[in-house]
C-alpha cells in the first residue's frame, strides 16, 4: 500500500525527499495527483507514512496532508488519512 505526502511549498517537498532518502526510505517523487489540493505541485509517495511523517517532523519539515492511494483495475482514488 502506498501513501502520498503533500507539502505547503516546493522547498518543503525537496527537503523532505532528501531527509527521507538519507534515512533509507524508498521515496517516489510525483506531480500532485488531480483531486488533491495542496500549496505545492509536488508530492512524495512512501510506504510507511507514520514513520516518514515522524522523521520529517523531527527535522522541522511539515507535511500538509497524507493520502492513501487506493487502486482498482481502472483508476486510483486518494483518501485523506491525516
Amino acid at each position: 500500500m502506498s501513501y502520498i505526502l503533500t507539502f505547503a511549498n516546493t522547498h518543503a517537498a525537496i527537503f523532505a525527499e532528501k531527509a527521507l532518502l538519507q534515512a533509507g526510505y524508498q521515496v517516489g517523487v510525483m506531480p500532485l495527483p488531480s483531486g488533491i489540493k495542496a500549496g505545492c505541485g509536488i508530492a512524495l509517495r512512501v510506504a510507511d507514512h507514520i514513520g516518514a511523517k515522524a522523521l520529517l517532523e523531527e527535522n522541522n519539515i511539515m507535511v500538509a496532508a497524507v493520502y492513501q492511494a487506493l487502486t482498482n483495475s481502472q483508476d486510483t482514488v486518494y483518501r485523506e488519512v491525516e
